[in-house]
């Protein structure tokens, strides 16, 4: 395995990290911002043709291949759609374009759900969908609400009303290579004993591997174990039950593995070595597998599900999110930004459905596993997947995910470092009081 590092796949972490919900800019959603009031639907359907401005993420307009379905919709429609790409924060420029009233663009791509969705409708950026899409004259428009996955539904929706329209989902799986899980004579691990005992063969039989390790902290491992551990993973102020049963033993049996030299306790690192081919078994956002596979081949790596306490039961499932297209407040032409939209993502544009399944991975939508990932081998992990998010616990639309990522991490961090002999507990009540101490500051405005 020498000639790893010579393979690594030529797309960034960040690219990565982006493509897969933007997980690194969800402390940025902290931000508290008066509550927004109705939206206003912008530019109704006109006689006269109008331009569709369309902002899009970089990452996304390639991932979802954005040129090419405007290229496709031109060709077809009166409202020709201009792509634009921003450059630096999308939301500040959006932010400063509305309240200066000389915003250009009509919708944005993407905003993550549910994390980010109040702090868009909180400073006024964005407007609900609803009554856009009851009016879209879009062919089957009306059958494109209907296939989203009903969990993630739920995450493009604020207070009723739906903000989003999702491209593509994503949630938090084991991953593993076959050379070092083979070579241990371990089985594909699915819960905690069992992810412990192939890191120990595999210690033991390939000591140049990292046996397990997670790509980031605290979303890919600590969060993600409370999902697997428990029925009830959020406590009723709407943040993750940090200090609950599940929390504790998480901790306590990542403590365990770091002693054990199974595992490391910082991860700047973690997701790089992965895709360099040096760790074993990956807790990750769940496209590892498909990137491994990229890099080293088909055979070589494989992705599963979501790490569970107990074998034969998914308990709150996994963490998920979404990366959603919205119609932003006060667009000029509201409703053909919605119509593109609808268009899309809708069952009958297959170019973005396949780009969708085989590239960006974990489509939204029930047509698109019906067309291009049902049959298809090498895809059949996004079947298990898409299953998982269907039955798990969504997170709650607020803004406190920055917040809890903050607080949690340089806790964990120090819980995990055997020098510093802290407590599961006392770590986890440290981060906690924390968290209530910057929501109490965010209730001050």
């Amino acid at each position: 395995m020498n000639n790893r590092t010579d393979q690594l796949h030529n797309m960034s972490r960040r690219q990565f990290l982006m493509a897969a919900g933007g997980v690194t800019v969800a402390a940025a959603l902290a931000a508290c911002a008066v509550p927004a009031p109705g939206g206003d639907s912008g530019g109704a359907a006109s006689s006269e043709a109008q331009q569709i401005s369309f902002l899009v993420r970089p990452d996304i307009r390639n991932a979802y291949a954005a040129d090419a379905a405007a290229e496709a919709w031109n060709q077809e429609s009166e409202q020709k759609i201009v792509i634009d790409e921003p450059a630096g924060a999308a939301d500040q420029k959006i932010q400063a374009a509305v309240a200066a009233g000389d915003l250009i663009w009509d919708g944005f791509a993407v905003i993550e759900g549910p994390w980010g969705i109040e702090s868009w409708v909180s400073r006024d950026l964005i407007q609900p969908l609803d009554d856009l899409i009851a009016v879209s004259t879009v062919a089957d428009a009306d059958k494109v609400v209907p296939a989203i996955i009903p969990s993630v539904l739920e995450s493009s929706k604020y207070e009723g009303k739906q903000y989003t329209i999702p491209g593509n989902v994503g949630s938090v799986a084991l991953g593993w290579f076959w050379e070092p899980l083979n070579a241990a004579g371990a089985e594909p691990p699915e819960t905690w004993d069992e992810v412990r005992a192939a890191a120990e063969a595999i210690k033991a039989s390939s000591p140049d591997w990292t046996p397990f390790d997670a790509a980031c902290s605290p979303l890919c491992d600590h969060i993600s174990m409370i999902w697997g551990a428990t029925d009830a993973p959020l406590t009723d102020e709407g943040l993750v039950d940090w200090t609950g049963e599940a929390s504790i033993a998480a901790l306590k049996w990542k403590q365990e593995m770091v002693a054990a030299e199974l595992m490391p306790g910082i991860h700047g690192e973690s997701f790089g070595n992965w895709l360099k081919g040096g760790t074993a078994i990956m807790t990750s956002y769940d496209v590892h597998g498909t990137m491994a596979q990229q890099t080293f081949g088909e055979d070589a790596a494989t992705t599963g599900l979501n790490i569970k306490l107990e074998k034969d039961d998914i308990k709150a499932g996994a963490p998920f999110w979404l990366n959603g297209s919205v119609v932003l407040n006060g667009a000029n032409n509201a409703q053909g930004m919605m119509d593109f939209l609808l268009w899309w993502f809708g069952p009958n544009n297959k170019a973005t459905g396949e780009q969708i399944a085989t590239v960006a991975a974990k489509p939204a939508y029930q047509y698109t596993y019906d067309d291009f990932i049902k049959g298809n081998s090498v895809q059949a992990w996004q079947l298990d997947g898409i299953e998982l998010v269907r039955e798990s616990v969504p997170f709650p639309v607020n803004l406190f995910w920055g917040l809890q990522n903050s607080a949690a991490a340089p806790w964990i961090e120090k819980a995990l470092d055997p020098g510093n002999n802290m407590s599961a507990e006392e770590a986890m009540e440290s981060a906690l009081a924390e968290m209530h101490d910057e929501m109490a500051k965010m209730k001050q405005g």
